[in-house]
């Protein structure tokens, strides 16, 4: 696992004087966005992944949806009004769309950081500084970031170890250090068993891939593409800031390579009486391609990165997760990218990809900022609100739109669509959700008799005012 000392606030000792904290960030709309505010969003991007000048892994982590948080805040409660029979089946209904939409699994965004001090204090106000700005750039994005707790760091954690069990964490600090022991015991699987290509724990057949081979131009929704699968799978992306002046000195040492291998093809042609004046062209290419990367770097704002992108993927077995790292590998081969597995270093492989900080594998890449910047974690935003209403499913990630609009500065809202669209259906749906699961007073004008129905369904809970010109009910106003 990789850990050493576990501080209260969230920071991990992960090796000798190396530090690490995680941070949950939040989805934004992108891939609804139009083309400007795109381009924006990946400006933005490019100047937070500059901003940051440590080892940092950017994950996202496919998991079970937390069902004990989903039924408290979520589904309707019983009560002692005698509509407990239709809460029951609303409660159904939701359910179901869980399974329809994404398998009950929803996506956690994390950012993990890592930085070399000599004591813990040290490593603390670094983070102090640190996250000032790391705020800053999210906000500039549209989206938040907050630090993760030892609490929260380990159920992270637990939600991969203990996989199906996520009902079942429960840790207290102050009661750890008073009763001593390592919480590492209590997050851990009962066990574990490696093997050349994949490794199995109680619950999952698991295995550890990368992408080996890197086409010269990515797509944005590449990412979106495996993480949308409806699979448990934590996807990493492992980023090493190249300091600026090494940078330079690297590039310049691979532009000398070249140069030299260059001279050396021509000394052999001149010893074979070839005395053409060209070069070969890879080495042509070669070097265009060495010469725009020390321009960009010098000119364009661009940092150079030691970049590495990893996946982990759960399944119920053997079978199912050979068809998933197919899937996976087919999606690589439609965008010129290979991924293969991670042979012999499955143990390694899994301590990098999670969220703590340890790199125990060397399968990285140089790229510049605007590379990383096509591996965008963001896909679309989730409405996913406490005590709030049903409203479908996002059309996007497949997930349950669950919203408050008295959350809101104006909670006020228009329906419109074509005759047949759904619209009463949609109205009659919210209020009976706020019926049944607040206690709001709903009034309905309805010239059309379209709500009668379900006025008459709640009995003595309701009452029915009809205002036409055949009765005396009449509004009286001063």
């Amino acid at each position: 696992m990789g850990i050493g000392r576990i501080a209260e606030n969230g920071i991990f000792e992960v090796g000798k004087g190396i530090y690490s904290r995680t941070y949950r960030f939040l989805d934004i709309n992108y891939v609804t966005a139009g083309a400007e505010e795109q381009m924006r969003i990946l400006k933005q991007y490019c100047k937070t992944v500059n901003a940051i000048d440590i080892y940092f892994l950017i994950t996202i982590f496919n998991r079970n949806k937390n069902m004990q948080d989903f039924r408290e805040h979520v589904l309707f409660q019983e009560k002692g009004d005698g509509f407990n029979w239709l809460r029951g089946s609303y409660n159904q209904i939701i359910e179901k769309r869980i399974v329809d939409g994404r398998q009950g699994i929803e996506q956690e965004k994390l950012l993990t950081v890592c930085v070399e001090r000599k004591s813990y204090e040290q490593a603390k106000a670094f983070f102090a500084t640190f996250e000032a700005t790391l705020k800053q750039n999210f906000g500039e994005l549209g989206s938040c970031i907050e630090e993760l707790n030892a609490e929260e760091r380990l159920r992270v954690l637990f939600n991969f170890y203990r996989i199906g069990e996520e009902e079942q964490f429960s840790f207290d600090f102050r009661q750890a250090l008073k009763k001593g022991g390592d919480p590492k015991n209590d997050i851990s699987p009962g066990y574990m068993q490696f093997y050349p290509g994949y490794f199995e724990t109680e619950r999952k057949k698991c295995r550890a891939l990368f992408i080996k081979k890197y086409p010269s131009s990515l797509s944005d929704t590449f990412l979106n593409e495996i993480t949308s699968l409806p699979v448990h799978s934590i996807t990493t992306i492992c980023i090493v800031p190249v300091p600026k002046e090494l940078a330079n000195k690297v590039l310049q040492k691979k532009y000398l390579g070249i140069e030299n291998d260059i001279l050396k093809q021509q000394r052999v042609r001149n010893k074979n009486n070839d005395f053409s004046s060209d070069i070969s062209h890879i080495k042509k290419v070669q070097k265009e391609k060495i010469v725009n990367l020390m321009d960009d770097v010098r000119e364009n704002d661009q940092n150079l990165f030691y970049t590495g992108v990893n996946f982990l993927i759960m399944a119920e077995d053997k079978k199912e997760l050979d068809s998933v790292t197919e899937t996976i590998k087919n999606i690589g081969n439609g965008r010129m990218c290979q991924i293969e597995t991670h042979y012999y270093q499955q143990r390694e492989a899994m301590n990098t990809i999670l969220p703590v900080g340890n790199r125990q594998i060397s399968t990285m890449r140089t790229m510049l900022t605007r590379d990383i910047a096509a591996l965008l974690p963001f896909n679309v935003q989730e409405l996913n609100e406490k005590s709030g209403v049903c409203y479908g499913i996002n059309q996007v990630s497949h997930n349950l739109c669950i919203g408050n609009r008295k959350k809101l500065a104006n909670g006020n809202g228009m329906v419109f669509g074509v005759p047949g669209s759904g619209k009463s259906y949609f109205s009659k749906s919210e209020m009976l959700q706020v019926f049944l699961g607040t206690d709001d007073d709903i009034i309905c004008i309805d010239p059309t008799l379209e709500y009668f129905d379900i006025a008459e369904a709640l009995g003595n809970q309701a009452a029915i005012i009809n205002l036409s010109t055949y009765t005396k009910n009449y509004i009286y106003g001063v």
